[in-house]
């Protein structure tokens, strides 16, 4: 039997947002592993295919195999409150013509896991320190650093999610060198900003309303944290759109990951405001991404993607998932499928071969009708639904055991 593992990371959820890096949980690297050792324990003559999946959050450069690599290298960077911390810069391999070999010459494809920058911390007191006193100029210094290693024509890919700093975005404007030569400088260059969230800067669901629940801040603070961010960032927008109406930079048909357009079924709406200015506002999809600097990377000439689609085509999911029996994907905690997340991703795929797709995940909260809508057969969860202990109330040896011992159940249920 031919089984394809292709699962994101298992990380605790906090109202909704994971704790990628920063909590108790795994890579998606190590639940791949998992399952797999399990499978083998009790089918070791299926074949399994390891394709750790990623949305663009923390790590995601670390699910890129090696064979996918022109080149690797480690940028320092200032989180919001100035501590040290280190983001991935790759490279890309341009994908292979139909004749077996690679283009020579032609623009690269570069990915940066900026996300790492900013990932959330799992302290809620430490999330309002960063809230309250922290600033996205880290951010802007490794995007800066990264432009500076690409070429004119190559394409720069940024993983951004969400963050506790919500400073509207200003800081990665100033550490690009302010609103001129941050215009400038994007207008000549493809920069695509790769989003684990889908969740606007502003209004009654944005990332600012969210602060109470991912810090310890009052709603009033987290109130007048918000007002001021989303003036300041639609004050650069107006301001952008004053240099150059409706200017963005290029977005040129890329070597890995194809232009907006081609991003799927659900990319239309993000793609009509994504392409200018004249419809970006602090509601916009997606701008709440990194404290705001989304909205105004967007604004300086910035493009974007969900997160999940773009690195389904890094990782070539489609190529994955043709002439295989079965597909695994996994997620940490499931209150809904979707359409651009890791599940939903590997879900269409799936259903796209009419293959069954099975879920694991730390929590499932999921209707077996809302699944089945996703193209995913059946979820199979660490905690049951009624545990009183959560599925993360253990260290990382304990989860791979469960992990371990949960392959070992698919492969009995599953396999032929």
């Amino acid at each position: 039997m031919k089984v394809l593992l292709a699962p994101g990371g298992l990380w605790p959820e906090p109202a909704g947002v994971p704790l990628a890096g920063s909590g108790p949980g795994l890579a998606p690297g190590h639940v791949a592993s998992c399952l797999a050792r399990g499978w083998r324990e009790v089918r070791p003559h299926d074949s399994l295919t390891l394709l750790p999946m990623a949305d663009g959050g923390p790590g995601s450069a670390q699910v890129i195999a090696p064979e996918q690599v022109a080149s690797r290298e480690v940028i320092q960077g200032r989180g919001p409150l100035g501590q040290v911390r280190e983001v991935d810069l790759v490279r890309l391999l341009p994908k292979p013509t139909p004749f077996g070999n690679r283009r020579r010459g032609e623009a690269s494809t570069w990915f940066l896991d900026a996300a790492r920058l900013l990932a959330l911390p799992a302290d809620p007191d430490e999330a309002a320190q960063e809230a309250l006193e922290g600033n996205t100029s880290g951010l802007g210094g490794v995007i800066g650093a990264a432009l500076s290693r690409t070429g004119p024509l190559d394409t720069l890919l940024v993983g951004l999610s969400r963050s506790a700093v919500h400073d509207g975005g200003l800081g990665v404007m100033d550490a690009l060198g302010g609103l001129r030569v941050a215009k400038d400088l994007l207008s000549r260059r493809s920069l695509g900003l790769v989003l684990a969230d889908d969740i606007a800067l502003g209004g009654m669901n944005g990332a600012g309303a969210a602060l109470t629940s991912i810090t310890s801040i009052s709603p009033e603070l987290a109130q007048e944290l918000d007002r001021r961010a989303c003036s300041r960032a639609m004050e650069v927008v107006s301001a952008a759109h004053g240099l150059d109406p409706g200017a963005v930079g290029p977005r040129r048909s890329l070597p890995v990951v194809s232009a907006l357009d081609d991003v799927g079924p659900s990319a239309s709406e993000h793609a009509s405001n994504s392409a200018g200015n004249a419809r970006l506002s602090a509601s916009s999809w997606g701008t709440g991404a990194g404290g705001g600097s989304a909205l105004v990377l967007r604004a300086l000439g910035a493009w974007v993607r969900p997160g999940a689609r773009a690195m389904a085509e890094i990782l070539a999911l489609s190529d994955a998932v043709r002439g295989q029996d079965l597909v695994v994907a996994a997620w940490g905690e499931l209150y809904d499928v979707l359409a651009d997340g890791v599940v939903g991703v590997v879900g269409q795929q799936a259903a796209s071969q009419a293959l069954p797709c099975i879920v694991v995940c730390g929590r499932c909260a999921v209707s077996r009708g809302e699944l089945a809508a996703a193209g995913v057969t059946t979820a199979y969860g660490l905690q049951e639904a009624h545990a009183t202990e959560p599925w993360d109330a253990t260290d990382s040896h304990r989860l791979e055991s469960r992990l371990t011992d949960l392959g070992t159940r698919l492969a009995r249920t599953w396999s032929r």
